[in-house]
């Protein structure tokens, strides 16, 4: 065998010096321990886990196996949950993925002595969560407080390229974990290392020999050990978008390969390749290409629409209305364009590919979008394998406008919520393609306009009328559409508190406008006091507590899009009272611009006018401003805190 030449990432080595830990005994200390020592307020902690992948050969074919093993202490019955163990994998009916349970038990102290429950053969089954997706489950018996258990269940893998990600963090302690990576040097991949915590690393060179087709083979094996003790539990905080991009992880994506010939493969390691690679596939660019199935329908559609924008818009409501998403995501058609046209449903790429190709055949530029979801998580390289979704965008005058008809309350360039994380990238047929931002930089408004009447008594009622736009009227629409005027009454109704609703206008538009008026009653928002009444200025709009609440920021902040809301309030006061006192005109702005917020009231003969602003002015934001925004939502709370204060004359 020629001499291999390529070479593993380099790492640097560390001396791993933690205890020998291991499928050993059960210790009577572990099972009497009541709570965690370094965090009582654990349900349950991980005493050890240790994960093993490494490379062999099966019928004639790399595979990798991954073994892991785990024990878990549970303190109390809310950590009864983490005796359910589910492990994802692949399926494919032929040559898939496989996950196999080897020990599962569960220890007790009884009297003194330790009594083992055992899993028993069979006691596993399995959880079909797509085409393509399956869940390994088993559930641990005689699980009590003070329990002890432990498992270990061996995954094996014929994709080299999907290399298994390993979380040594998670939502409990853990007490000591490590993960042994054993790569032949007939394989490069690139490390992807997210790490809020150091972790000891140790490196070593085996030479390994393995019989191929009763021939030996001897080869170069890395190995690398990532070990870690006394890992806190994962804390979510606000305003996240998806804790796993956050939590300490290892990743690998796969550069290049050669396989037993000693034949060397490159994988997609740039968009260009991607590009290829992705329209090369039937069950992707050649789904774009099919136009028969449509054709009549689309071209019966437009024929008396001029101009490109009005085509845009009615082929996007046609598909929208058309076909129902079925959750499906995934860059490739399962079962055809032609299968879901037909059938009014079918996955994402099928509605959004067949979009792409409906404009294409209507004379527009348009092109897909892969992307990788906030469930998804962030992608971390440039990888197919990276990217569960795919959408539309069309490209006018060096402009993009992004388009997802998965969503019936979605427009032109407002996606659903899911698609909103980091970018995406625009592949075009000749190989070329952009990077698209997927984070909105346009202000969502909401815009609340009252006019009300204070009675000497404290109540207010009045006239309520708001407009929401972009991507605050997508989200009002998917609260509220399709659902009776009462139960829409008595959603806001319970949302507002105090408060009681008639006479509800609700006027949604088919693009990215809602309006919404009532008459409204409420109580407890004026206080009497002697011949004194003390009104909250905002009403049942006025904020109380701080959602910037934590201590310490570690993460970023996801705001999800800009935003801005205008209170505009007119209130009659009651014959036989005057303002005595009003808050005083403010302006705050916190560092950058992040968040401004207005507020300003006037008054003329028996009317006061209430002005207010806040606006959010940016997608995500860096956890260095969490400070700083903290101290000014406490601002913001204060000033809304104060009264108008009116005395009786």
């Amino acid at each position: 065998m020629k001499k291999i030449t390529v070479f593993f990432f380099l790492l640097i080595s560390f001396a791993v010096t933690a205890k020998d830990y291991g499928l050993e005994e059960v210790s009577k200390e572990e099972l009497m321990e009541k709570e965690h020592p370094l965090d009582p307020s654990a349900d349950a902690a991980v005493l050890y886990k240790k994960g093993n992948t490494y490379f062999k050969i099966d019928n004639d074919r790399w595979v990798i196996i991954t073994e892991v093993e785990v024990r878990l202490k549970v303190y109390t019955k809310k950590g009864y949950k983490y005796a359910n163990v589910n492990v994802p994998y692949y399926y494919k009916r032929i040559n898939g993925e496989s996950v196999t349970f080897e020990e599962a038990s569960t220890y007790n102290l009884v009297n003194g002595e330790i009594e083992k429950t055992s899993l028993k053969k069979g006691d596993d089954h399995t959880d079909e969560i797509s085409s393509t997706r399956r869940l390994k489950k088993i559930i641990l018996q005689d699980v009590k407080e003070g329990s002890v258990i432990e498992y270990k269940y061996v995954v094996k893998s014929p994709y080299i390229h999907s290399f298994p990600d390993w979380y040594f963090q998670e939502k409990i302690p853990v007490n000591y974990i490590e993960y042994t990576v054993n790569i032949p040097q007939l394989f490069t991949y690139n490390r992807i290392l997210n790490s809020y915590y150091e972790l000891k690393e140790d490196t070593e060179v085996n030479r390994k020999s393995l019989y191929v087709r009763s021939a030996k083979i001897t080869f170069q094996e890395i190995k690398q050990t990532y070990s870690i003790e006394n890992l806190p539990a994962f804390k979510t905080e606000s305003y996240i978008d998806n804790p796993d991009n956050y939590r300490l992880y290892v990743k690998h994506e796969l550069a290049s390969a050669r396989d037993l010939d000693e034949k060397e493969t490159k994988y997609t390691s740039n968009w260009e390749s991607v590009a290829k690679t992705l329209y090369d596939d039937d069950d992707f660019g050649r789904e774009i290409k099919k136009t028969s199935y449509f054709k009549d329908d689309i071209d019966a559609l437009i024929k008396n629409v001029n101009g490109d924008d009005e085509k845009l818009i009615v082929i996007f409501n046609y598909v929208k209305n058309r076909m129902a998403w079925n959750e499906k995501r995934g860059l490739y058609c399962h079962d055809g364009v032609k299968k879901a046209y037909d059938e009014r449903s079918g996955s994402g790429a099928e509605i959004n590919l067949m979009l792409t190709a409906m404009l294409r055949h209507a004379g527009l530029n348009a092109n897909p979008v892969v992307l990788s979801t906030k469930d998804n998580g962030f992608a971390t390289y440039t990888s197919i394998n990276s990217y569960d979704f795919v959408i539309c965008a069309v490209e006018v005058n060096d402009k993009q406008i992004l388009l997802d008809a998965t969503e019936p309350f979605s427009s032109p360039d407002i996606l659903p919520v899911r698609d909103l994380n980091g970018s995406g990238w625009l592949l075009r047929e000749n190989n070329t393609w952009k990077e698209i931002h997927l984070n909105p930089v346009k202000l969502s408004k909401e815009m609340v306009f009252i006019n009300a009447k204070l009675s000497a008594n404290g109540a207010v009622a009045g006239k309520l009328n708001c407009k929401y736009s972009d991507y605050d009227a997508m989200t009002y629409k998917t609260y509220f559409d399709n659902i009776s005027d009462d139960k829409h009454m008595d959603k806001l109704e319970n949302a507002m508190g105090n408060i009681e609703i008639s006479n509800l206008e609700y006027k949604p538009d088919e693009g990215s406008i809602v309006q919404v008026s009532y008459d409204f009653n409420s109580v407890g928002h004026a206080e009497i006091v002697g011949d004194m009444i003390y009104l909250s200025p905002l009403l049942f709009y006025t904020e109380t507590e701080n959602s910037f609440n934590e201590e310490k920021r570690l993460y970023s902040l996801d705001f999800v899009y800009p935003s801005q809301v205008r209170y505009s309030f007119v209130f009659t006061i009651p014959e036989g009272y005057a303002v005595e006192s009003m808050p005083e005109a403010t302006r705050l702005s916190s560092v950058d611009g992040i968040i401004d917020f207005t507020f300003r009231l006037s008054s003329s003969g028996n009317q006061i006018q209430v002005l207010c602003i806040s606006a959010q002015n940016y997608s995500t934001v860096g956890p260095e401003y969490y400070d700083s925004l903290k101290e000014m939502e406490g601002l913001t709370l204060k000033k809304q805190a104060e009264k108008i204060v009116l005395k009786k004359i």
